[in-house]
C-alpha cells in the first residue's frame, strides 16, 4: 500500500468512526419549525418541524460520507479520478456548512477545503 491509499484509508476510518455518532439538534432549536415563506402572499408558506429538515440534513451528511467511501475503495479508479471526485465532495461539504448552526456538537458539523 502506497502513501495516497494509505492516507485514503486512514480517511475511510475517519469518516466510518464519524458517521457511528448521532448528530444532535442544538438545543434552542428543539420542537422548533422551518418555514419556507413564499415572496407572493397568495401563496401558501410550508412549514416543516425543524427536527424532520435536520433529520434530512444529516441523511444528506451520511450519504456523503459513503460516496466518499465508495469512491476511495474503487479499484478501477486512479488517484487522479479519486483526487478529482473527492475535491468535488470537499466542495458539497463547503457548501452544507450553511447548515452548521442547527448542529449541537462541533463534530457533527459539515467542514469544506478549509476544515481539513
Amino acid at each position: 500500500m502506497d502513501r495516497d491509499e494509505a492516507r485514503m484509508l486512514a480517511r475511510m476510518i475517519m469518516r466510518e468512526m464519524e458517521a457511528d455518532h448521532n448528530a444532535d439538534l442544538a438545543p434552542k432549536w428543539q420542537h422548533g419549525m422551518v418555514i419556507f415563506k413564499p415572496l407572493d402572499p397568495l401563496l401558501k408558506q410550508h412549514e416543516l418541524p425543524i427536527e424532520r429538515f435536520m433529520h434530512k440534513v444529516v441523511m444528506m451528511r451520511d450519504n456523503l460520507r459513503v460516496l466518499e467511501q465508495q469512491i476511495n475503495a474503487n479499484k478501477s479508479l486512479d488517484t487522479g479520478e479519486k483526487v478529482k471526485l473527492q475535491s468535488y465532495i470537499t466542495r458539497i461539504y463547503g457548501s452544507m456548512t450553511s447548515f452548521n448552526f442547527i448542529f449541537a456538537d462541533d463534530d457533527d458539523k459539515f467542514r469544506g477545503v478549509s476544515g481539513e
